[in-house]
């Protein structure tokens, strides 16, 4: 077992040294334009506030601080460059950002919560049956929607790399908390789009025991609690005389249970007999 143990932390430990330092992507925030017609103020704030945390607690990009960001703009003279993504290129510039954000909130609505009418009934029932607490006095009174309009801007190159809309729906005690969960989904939402663009992949560099060690861990974003795809690379596909990718069978998933700056620990979600060194390791 100790020479497992040894075999396992040094393969890892070649992988590590062989891999690269890659420095993490600046995102700058660009001020959100809102067209809702719902609280302006309000909701631009809180959605900004929530893509500002999603970014940064991905652990796979720095986001420019909205402080820093707010100097570059008075700085600048610029009022509104939430439409105009040359400005945006600009500004990102000006940042350090590699990509720049621009927006627009589309939707924000707050309404009743459709479950606490359901349960509605429900709660009168148990009232007459003398009971003085019932469903509905847990269900959130409000429920929060919006949307974001968005576009990503490669400050390099000037290119619009992405373009979308993302939505969240959450509900809450008050329209400010509804509206709050809901810009954090849709700012969940948002992350998952921009990590589109890079996408994570690791490898097994070893297995000990349970334990099985990947070549990725907190500068590649990963998490206590993640799950992940592993999968063997079999024959290659190739295009016109080229390989451009190779073929993968999913072997299972794997519980990520500590992380490292460079690596992490994991378990198999299902049969760990199927995995060895080397497999790929994806987001699910």
């Amino acid at each position: 077992m100790f020479r497992k143990i040894i075999a396992a932390i040094s393969a890892l430990a070649i992988i590590c040294s062989l891999n690269l330092c890659e420095a993490k992507k600046i995102v700058a925030v660009m001020p959100l334009e809102n067209v809702s017609g719902y609280n302006e103020e309000m909701v631009a704030e809180i959605m900004t506030e929530q893509l500002i945390v999603a970014i940064h607690s991905s652990g796979l990009y720095t986001v420019v601080e909205r402080a820093q960001m707010g100097t570059i703009l008075r700085e600048q003279g610029f009022q509104n460059i939430a439409v105009d993504p040359s400005q945006a290129v600009e500004l990102g510039k000006l940042s350090g950002a590699d990509y720049s954000m621009i927006g627009k909130v589309t939707m924000a609505v707050a309404e009743v919560n459709p479950t606490l009418t359901a349960v509605a009934g429900l709660g009168a029932l148990l009232k007459l049956e003398g009971l003085s607490e019932t469903v509905a006095d847990y269900v959130h009174k409000v429920k929060g929607k919006i949307a974001l309009e968005f576009r990503l801007v490669d400050n390099t190159t000037g290119e619009i790399v992405m373009a979308k809309t993302v939505e969240g729906s959450k509900s809450g005690s008050t329209p400010n908390a509804a509206f709050n969960n809901a810009c954090k989904v849709a700012a969940d939402n948002f992350l998952r789009e921009l990590n589109s663009i890079n996408p994570f992949r690791a490898r097994i560099a070893g297995i000990s025991g349970a334990d099985i060690y990947i070549d990725k861990g907190a500068a590649a974003g990963l998490r206590v609690g993640d799950i992940l795809i592993v999968a063997r690379e079999s024959e290659p596909i190739v295009v016109n005389g080229n390989i451009v990718a190779m073929k993968q069978v999913e072997l299972g998933k794997i519980k990520v249970i500590e992380v490292n700056p460079d690596y992490a620990v994991c378990r198999a979600e299902s049969d760990s007999s199927v995995l060895r060194q080397g497999d790929v390791v994806k987001r699910s």
